[in-house]
Parts: structure tokens; sequence; C-alpha cells
């Protein structure tokens, strides 16, 4: 099976409208074994690639087939039996489990497809028995525990996907709790063998970025709150935003987010609710259904409960073909044609390759004034070429002003693209007339108009005549003007006109063959026309493709593939008719672009040879596997998928017959297959399968360095140093002797951000406790301890939830976390203050700490200490350095006279988070 993934076309960013495809709707056809000489259909009928078969729950579109125009495979059972689909234009349905269950009785979660969530989470243990399917529905069940532990008092649960899903729309259709203590979420992530919540994952690492398709807290059931995270390695929030909306407790509501190279758009019931940017990294990840006990105060008279759901589906981006050709030329970082100058390196993170590139994570980064890379391709023939680069996004550290020079037969063309917001996919600098052998070539470099880490992937020459509005071969019929508010290709200009008689002609030059046709499609809006269409004249007549609301915009749309004569005979024009009511609406155009393309026929060439190594570095606990296979030759072949276990693993087809992946768990085997891929996403039957066999890994890790151990009430802080390991599973602490973090690691692989907030550990007040801390690999290999010793003090520790917190002025709560992940509190009002008044036991002196939690935008703060001594102030910066900073040590009465106030010295955010006061002596 294939999940399918395509880079889709950008769509303006508030359209809600949505095709409802019923199961009716989505069901026709297979293809036959050619297409005859016609116009494809538009891709508002988007259509999946199955030879004929049905999709069923827990079954793929097809086996090694990607979305493409002209196909369509029908839902399982009857539409009367099934809500609809509300999915946005241009997407096909690809994958989709209707939990009908996997007995004859309709009961039984189909394993092969999902796992079941385990783990302790908040305050709910994740049961296996609490999930159950019948009557239609996924059934998430909690409920109060017999025998509650620690925080552990409800049960619940959840399921993940075994599939990996990239770009493309996700729908579920569900029904939630709304009485207090519960979390639901529909969400993906990627899994890693260090996650406890799916112990039974033993796949490479591939926890990358993470989308919440909705949260929702049981006791705001209106509330549906939209983020997003990054994992590479540490974690990165993305804040998103709470929408207030229909009670997802009181009836189904069906919900839905389509995920694109630069932003995620959330849907309930077919309206747009929220649109987040998110640029990149994107890895391929896993879908979560789940409901969490999560919040205390849990509304016990109605339990056991439970969230339901209809279904999840996955709809993939249509494959139009428009940016790929067989006889493409690509030059990727490290091939022949490559070359820097200045400072370059990997892009990697405590070793961890963490950027995407077009076929593989090796990406090359500079941040060197003047350092430039370039690509030198080996063309086939002189000709035009649209040339792409791929834009390996890394959040927002890309550079803002990357120019790309494009050195062509008209000389030399500058185009700036800005990292950061581009997203991780290819993007186009443009079509120019080349020349093999002539010295050609695209040349980035950081532009002195922006800044950030310049980073250079792979670039491609596409063979491809555009047909730009103002450029030879346009033509128009009729009064049309210049639009810059509405963009085209490329964020070029656009033509309008509302003229019933007015026309657009795009007329090529071109050589004798057949040709993949597109329109670049602007945003549409209200005041477009209901009825529009796009005349191709080829070399055996005309075809009409209609053009109407449920077309996919802000891209290209494939017309169809035709035959053309040499020189500039055929053309594309675009015209309108009437509305019901005889009206016309006002017509918007582009460019229209002619890709050389065969007629299809059918998939191609199985390829064979396929050899697998796998090849470790111990010191850093990486296993990866290098495959390589015999090229496949064909008209139409663009490239090649790769595969681990039957999961897809490139995003899109690799252009060479090399591919390697990190990170493997060691001790497993893999098997390991090759598809071959055409231009619009076909793929061939698998190869055969060859092992990939990661070696068993004996060696302990490093022992963690850095140790320190802080005395609080009653409790040992710990901090140390994250482990870079890249198998690194967590650690385990003993507190004289004895494990006392259980069976779950404390930390991972994406929890170096956590480790300086401290680890606590209870041990008693004026005792000497000796403290180890060790490492575990994934594999469960322990380092030697790292020891310190530690006596715990009786003292007074105040947050800003405890007693003895107060504040005057304007305050809110703050996303920046505290001492031990503690909440913060921020005001940006210069007269608020902030207070913390102990209730001391005895008199004496006390050293006085407060905990920093400074952030960019933080204040300069005076805190003032009163004591018996008077009032003492200490100025602190917090912007700089968070942690704990000392007032001083100042002479207490018993009881609440002392206390600390921190206020503004002027500008930005004063935070405050805890205060303790520690006797001293």
């Amino acid at each position: 099976m294939t999940t399918n993934w395509l880079v889709p076309r950008r769509r303006p960013a508030l359209v809600a409208v949505v095709a409802v495809l019923t199961l009716t709707s989505l069901g026709l056809a297979g293809p036959a074994a050619g297409r005859p000489e016609q116009p494809a259909q538009t891709e508002s009928q988007s259509q999946a690639a199955s030879q004929g078969q049905a999709v069923s729950p827990g079954q793929a579109v097809s086996q090694g087939q990607a979305a493409s125009p002209g196909q369509v495979a029908p839902l399982a059972q009857p539409a009367a039996e099934r809500a609809p689909s509300l999915v946005p234009p241009g997407y096909a349905p690809a994958w989709a489990d209707e939990f009908d269950g996997v007995t004859p009785e309709g009961t039984g979660l189909d394993e092969s497809e999902w796992f079941y969530r385990e783990g302790d989470k908040a305050i709910c243990t994740n049961q296996p028995e609490n999930v159950t399917v019948d009557d239609g529905l996924l059934h998430i069940a909690f409920d109060e525990l017999d025998e509650p532990y620690g925080d552990i008092v409800t049960s619940c649960g959840g399921v993940v996907s075994k599939r990996w899903f990239g770009y493309g729309y996700y729908e579920v259709r569900a029904k939630l709790w709304g009485e207090q203590g519960f979390h639901s979420a529909f969400w993906t992530t990627g899994l890693s063998a260090y996650i406890p919540d799916v112990p039974g994952y033993t796949g490479p690492h591939n926890r990358i970025n993470e989308i919440d398709g909705f949260e929702v807290d049981s006791h705001a059931p209106d509330k549906l709150a939209y983020h997003s995270h990054w994992f590479m390695p540490g974690h990165v929030g993305n804040q998103g935003n709470l929408v207030t909306q229909a009670d997802s407790s009181a009836a189904y509501h069906t919900y839905g987010f389509e995920w694109t190279p630069t932003e995620v758009r959330f849907y309930t019931d077919g309206v747009l609710k929220y649109t987040l940017d998110k640029a990149g990294p994107h890895g391929i990840q896993n879908v979560w259904l789940t409901t969490l006990g999560y919040t205390d105060g849990v509304v016990t008279d109605h339990l056991p409960a439970e969230t339901t759901w209809d279904h999840f589906r996955y709809f993939a981006p249509v494959e139009t073909g428009h940016d790929r050709s067989a006889a493409s030329a690509m030059v990727d970082n490290g091939d022949a044609g490559y070359a820097e100058t200045g400072t370059w390196d990997y892009e990697t993170a405590d070793g961890r390759q963490v950027a995407f590139g077009a076929q593989d994570k090796v990406v090359r980064a500079s941040s060197a004034s003047g350092a430039t890379a370039s690509w030198t391709p080996t063309l086939p023939a002189a000709g035009s070429y649209e040339v792409y680069a791929w834009n390996p996004n890394l959040l927002d550290t890309g550079h803002t002003a990357a120019k790309y020079t494009v050195l062509h037969n008209g000389g030399s063309t500058d185009v700036v693209v800005d990292q950061t917001t581009a997203g991780q996919q290819w993007v186009s600098l443009g079509a120019y007339p080349m020349t093999p052998g002539a010295g050609q070539r695209v040349t980035v470099t950081g532009d002195a108009a922006g800044a950030g880490i310049l980073r250079a992937d792979a670039v491609k020459f596409v063979p491809s005549t555009v047909v730009d509005h103002g450029s030879p071969g346009y033509s128009e019929v009729g009064t049309w003007a210049t639009s810059t508010a509405v963009t085209g290709w490329r964020g070029s200009t656009t033509r309008y006109a509302s003229p019933s008689t007015a026309k657009a002609r795009w007329a090529p030059t071109l050589t004798a063959g057949r040709y993949d046709v597109y329109a670049w499609v602007p945003p549409r809006d209200a005041n477009m026309p209901e009825e529009s269409a796009f005349s191709v004249t080829h070399a055996g007549g005309t075809a009409t493709v209609q053009v109407g609301d449920a077309t996919p915009s802000d891209g290209w749309l494939r017309l169809g593939n035709f035959a053309f004569d040499a020189g500039s005979g055929g053309a594309v024009e675009y015209g309108q008719s009437a509305d019901s009511e005889g009206k016309f609406g006002q017509m918007r155009v582009d460019a229209v672009k002619f890709v050389p393309a065969p007629q299809e026929a059918g998939a191609p060439t199985t390829p064979g040879g396929l050899a697998v190594d796998v090849s470790t570095t111990p010191a850093n606990g990486d296993a990866w596997f290098t495959a390589t296979w015999t090229p496949v030759t064909g008209a139409d072949v663009v490239g090649y998928h790769v595969y681990l276990d039957g999961q897809r693993l490139t995003w899109q087809p690799v252009r060479r017959n090399l591919f390697r992946l990190h990170e493997l768990l060691a001790g497993q085997t893999y098997d390991i297959t090759v598809t071959a891929v055409d231009r619009l996403g076909n793929e061939s039957a698998p190869s055969a399968a060859r092992p990939a066999v990661a070696p068993a890994d004996t060696r302990a890790p490093t022992p963690p360095s850095g140790l320190e151990a802080e005395a609080a009430n009653g409790q040992a802080v710990l901090y140390w140093q994250q482990n870079t390991e890249l198998d690194l599973g967590g650690y385990n602490v003993y507190v004289d002797g004895e494990l006392v973090n259980g069976s779950v690691p404390v930390g991972n692989i994406n929890d170096e951000t956590n480790r300086p907030l401290g680890y606590p550990v209870e041990a008693s007040n004026n005792v000497a406790h000796t403290i180890e801390v060790r490492t575990l690999d994934l594999v469960g290999n322990e380092s030697a301890s790292a020891t310190t010793t530690v006596t715990p003090l009786p003292m007074s520790i105040i947050g800003v939830k405890d007693t003895g917190y107060g504040e005057t002025g304007t305050w809110s709560a703050s996303s920046i976390p505290g001492w031990l992940s503690t909440p913060t509190r921020t005001s940006n009002v210069a007269t608020a203050t902030a207070q913390w008044r102990p209730q001391l036991a005895q008199a004496g002196e006390y050293e006085v700490w407060a905990w920093v939690p400074s952030n960019e935008f933080s204040a300069r703060a005076r805190y003032a200490v009163t004591s018996a001594d008077g009032t003492v102030t200490t100025d602190v910066d917090q912007r700089v350095g968070s942690g704990w900073t000392s007032l001083g040590t100042h002479t207490f009465a018993a009881g609440n006279g002392g206390f600390v106030t921190v206020s503004n010295l002027g500008s930005g955010y004063l935070r405050t988070n805890v205060v303790k006061f520690v006797p001293v002596g």
C-alpha cells in the first residue's frame, strides 16, 4: 500500500467551500488499459488510482497506485449507510476505516491497521480493553479506576494508525464527551521506540511533527483547540487558537484538516474555522484518535462514559504531474554538477538529520556571508525548461532572502525566495530557454536584504513551455485589466475581464509530440463565472474542459494529454457562458504550460536488482540502510518509491536509484521494496523484498554529564545535560540505590528543552542522599552511574498557584514554562506587581531565590525583599537566563511578615513563577 503524497497547490486561506463527496459520488469505474485522446476530468472529480478495487475498512484505495485524474475507487458500503465526506477540491480518497469491525457481527478493531494506545498519561492509564468497535463506531471508554495509584485515577484509551500519512485532507466524524475531566483529540504525530504509548512499535525513529486536528477538554465541549508542534530533535510549539463552535458532545460533527507545505486549515462540518501557518519540517506521520483523563475534578456520576467515532478518512492530493517529466535533469547536493563556495555544513541537530531534502535528509546549510551553492545540469536537449529549487525549510530559521540566479540562453535572472515561508516543497524559479553544454546553471546566495541560515539541497530542470500573460503567444479579445491583488503563477499578477465576449488565448511554439497541458487557475471568489471553460486546439481537433465552483483554484489544473504538430498551430482559449440568470462573472487568467509527456499506457515496469546494506555508527547508536536498484527505462518514469515493511518512506519519488534511511532500531529486520513511478503517480508492482538487518546493540551508552542535585522541601531536584546519542531512550534515576522512576525512563531524545527545568524526586529532609542517574538506550542497555549527593531542607516554596502569591494590576497566564514546568504569569502593565509572602515556622536567616522565566520580550524587573532587616532590591534582566537568581540572605521573623515583591522597571512583559526561602545554617 502507498499513502499518496504530493505537494498540494496553494489555495486561498479563507476559502470555506468544500465538495460534498458521498460514497456514491466516489464510486465508479477503474481505468481502461490505455486512455483515449480526450481532456482529463477536472481535479474536482478527484479519482483514486485503483484498478477497480473498493476501499474497505483498513484497506488502501490501491496497492501501489497514486491518486491521479481519470480514475475512481468506490468505498465499500452503500451511500445510505455512510456519512458524506466534506472534502476541499483537489483530493482523492486514499485510505479509510469506517469502523465496521473485523467479525461477521461487525465487531473488533482491525489490529492489522491500528495500535492501541497504552501507558499512563496525565491522570489516566490507557487500556486496550477501553477500545471497542461495534454498530459501525469506534468507542473509546473512560472510567474510574477501582484502585488508583499516584496521580492515576481513571482509565482511558485510544488508537494509533500503523500507516503513515503526509500532505492531504484528514477527516473524522465524532461525538465527544461533555462533562468535567477528559480530553479528546484527533491528531497526528510519528512514532519512535522511546514513546511508551505504543510499546509494539519497532520501526525507525519517525517522530517529526504534530498536528492537532482538534483538542477538546470535556468541561468546555464547544471550544476546539488547534495547534501544531515539531520534534527536531527538541520540542518546538507552534501556537494556534481556541475556537468556540458547536458543542462537540451534543451531536456528531465532521472534523477535518487540510495539511499543505505552508499551512494547516481546520474545518468543522465543511466550514473553515482556522488557518495555522506551518512551514516545516514535515514528516509522514501516524494518526491518533484518543481520549484521556486529563484534569482533576472528574464528574464520576455518569461514568463509565465514552467518545464515539464514525470514521477516519484520508484523502491524498491528486497528482497532476505538472512539475515532473522523465526527461527532467536533477542535481542534488553531493552530485556531480553541485558546487559550493564559502563555509557549508550538513544540517543536523545533535547528530540527527532534521531537514527534509527532495530525495533524502542530507541538506547543506551555511551562515557564512557570501557563501554560494550552484547546480549545473546535464540537459538532454535544447529547449524550454521550468527550473525548480527544493526548499528544505526548517521552522523559521531559513534565509529570508535566498537569491537564486538562473543562467540561461537569454542571460541571467534573479529570483528571491523567503525560505522561512516557501514551505517544504519544490519552488518554481520560472521557465527559461536552455542549451546543453552551455554552462547554464543555478546559483544561490543569501541576499543582503535578508538574514538567516541559507540552505541548499536540489534543483531540477523540467522540460516545459510556459506561456504567461504578457509573453509571446498570449493574446486577448475584449477589455482586460491587470490585477496585483489576485496573484498567479509564482506570485505574479493576473488578468481579469467581465464582458461576455472576452477571451484569453495562449498559443505556444512547440516541437511535434504529445504534451500534458495545464492552466493556472487563480483563486476563486464570488465574482467569478459559474460556467466557464478552457478549449484546447490540438492536432486531433478541439477538447473542452469545464471550470466551476468545485474546480481547484490557486494552482495548476491539468486539462489533458494531447498531440500537437510542430509550430504554433495549437492553442488554449478561455471564455465563459451566462449563468442560470443570464449573468456573466469576472474571469481571471494567468499562464498555461505544456509539458512533454507520452500518453498514459499503464503502470511502469517493476524495478529489479534491489540490494540492501546496513551500516552502523556504534558511538552514537545510529544504524541505517542503503538500498540500490537497477534503473527502470520508460518514457514516463520519473522516479521511485521506497517501502519498509509495506510502509512508504518517500514523500515523493526519488529520482536516483539509491536511498538511505537512518535511525533503525537495533536488533530488528525490515523488508525493503521499491516501485517505479510515472509522472501522474501510477506505480509499478513492488520489487522482490530484500532484508535490512539492523545488528543487535550491546554497547552501553555514555553516562549523563553535569549532574547536579538541588535541595528542596522533601525533594531533590535534579539537572543534567541531555545525551546526544540517536538511540537515547531516556534515564533511570536512583535514590540511595533504589530505582524511583519505575519501568518508564525519564526523558528521551526530545526532552532536552525540559532538562533545565529540573526533575524532582522525593527524599527526606535533613538526610544526606546519594543520587545516581544512568542513561538507557532504546534496547535497554544502561550506562554507568553519574552520582551526586544532596540533603533536602524544610523551606517555603511559593508558586503562582499557591497560597501566599498575589498580584496587583492585570495579569494573565504565560506559555513559558517555569521551574519543574510549573505555570508562569505575565503582565505588560507598567504598574503591575506580584508578591510572594511565606508563612515561616521559625525566625532566622533565609536565602531568598526567585526562578526567572526568561524571554526576549520580557522586562527588566526589580525584586524587593522585605524582612526584619528592611527592604533590599535586586534588579534582574528577565530577557536572559532562565533559572534561579539569588536575591540575597535576609533575617525574617516567624510568621508571614516578610515578603518579596516584583515590579517592572520599564517596558516589556514582567514574568513570575516561584520564589523560595531557604534556611541558612
